[in-house]
């Protein structure tokens, strides 16, 4: 092999401070090499600071390289360089100077970035969740009232006939003034619910409602003093109507769509955070983490948004202990687990394709017959 003496390539000179980097990564976590792959990278050392390499150094370098690059695996070059600080600034620019901002690593900026991105998400769901569960509260105490006042309708029906049949019958009069007071009491009740539930709404921004509000601005203003007796009533009555329908729909959409949603991003986060701490320890974090990281996030609020879509049709499959969790646990477990999604619409489709082949075979004799 000749010994002439040539000037090394830039991407020689590159490659040596990777090697001396994983070198410095074996020796300092034990990792057993070949003496001649290290004596291989000081020689290439020696030959870079002088500018002159021989043939036979550049051949021994890449060869030690590559067997170091493959005794360190899964560590590489690329995490090494994410989880290491980066090199000082020789000339720092003037914002630098004036915040000096200390140096941080790729894999300590992922960590802070997905941590305070955790941190508000979190907050938005909590802010979220307790909304949906006083509108929820405030809607359960108004169907609870009304069926009351159904029952009592009912019942005050049953013991006006019995009156009619006997007037002196006291114990039914009796039962029949408690349940007007209680029916009084209950549509007391009823609009003070009402009128929270509407008090809830309007602590919102009310962008998606403006259609009802101009509905229910327009009923009132037909509503006017020559009217008939019964004109404020039905007013109110179509009032109490629109409220209780925007709420439904909102408490719709809370629970069906955004807080799923925000639990499977959540899952989705919980999932980055582990892995990221996994990866710091191993040092196996990659400038490609950050991209793979970034995805696995929007799958696990997408398929928070699909529990969310597909609840009604997942409930009363056999998917074990998921049966027994509410649907945003199931939405958090998704975000965390993409795998767990796929599985539950495999099994969804599985039980389709099975109903839609048994009604074909269903319905072959027939045909056949015919």
């Amino acid at each position: 092999m000749s010994n002439d003496k040539i000037k090394g390539s830039a991407i020689l000179k590159d490659a040596i401070i990777d090697a001396e980097k994983l070198l410095s990564y074996a020796s300092e976590y034990g990792i057993e090499l070949d003496e001649k792959h290290i004596k291989s990278i000081v020689i290439a050392k020696q030959s870079n600071d002088k500018d002159l390499w021989s043939s036979e150094d550049e051949v021994n370098f890449w060869k030690a390289f590559q067997t170091i690059s493959g005794s360190v695996y899964p560590v590489t070059i690329d995490s090494l360089r994410a989880t290491s600080k980066p090199a000082k600034k020789t000339n720092p620019n003037w914002w630098s100077k004036i915040t000096g901002l200390r140096r941080v690593s790729k894999v300590e900026r992922s960590v802070r970035f997905y941590s305070i991105f955790a941190l508000i998400a979190m907050s938005i769901m909590l802010v979220t969740q307790i909304y949906a569960l006083i509108g929820t509260a405030l809607m359960s105490k108004l169907n609870n009232g009304n069926q009351r006042m159904i029952e009592i309708e009912q019942r005050m029906q049953s013991l006006m006939l019995i009156t009619e049949g006997n007037d002196n019958d006291k114990t039914a009069r009796m039962e029949q003034q408690n349940l007007e007071l209680e029916l009084d009491e209950l549509g007391e009740q009823v609009e003070s619910g009402i009128q929270l539930l509407n008090d809830w709404l309007e602590s919102t921004y009310d962008i998606w409602f403006k259609t009802t509000d101009e509905t229910t601005k327009a009923v009132t203003e037909n509503t006017s003093s020559n009217s008939p007796p019964f004109a404020a009533a039905t007013a109110g009555a179509s009032r109490n109507i629109v409220v209780l329908q925007r709420s439904k729909s909102l408490i719709t959409i809370l629970n069906q769509y955004i807080l799923p949603l925000l639990y499977g991003l959540l899952g989705g986060l919980a999932f980055v955070l582990r892995s990221i701490s996994k990866d710091t320890k191993m040092m196996t974090y990659t400038s490609i983490s950050k991209i793979k990281y970034g995805l696995r996030v929007h799958l696990g609020a997408l398929a928070g948004l699909v529990i969310g879509f597909l609840w009604g049709d997942l409930q009363g499959k056999s998917f074990g202990v998921v049966e027994s969790l509410s649907p945003l646990a199931v939405s958090f477990i998704a975000g965390y687990s993409v795998e767990f999604i796929f599985r539950m619409l495999d099994s969804l489709i599985g039980v389709t394709v099975n109903k839609t082949e048994g009604i074909k075979k269903s319905s072959k004799p027939d045909t056949d017959k015919k």
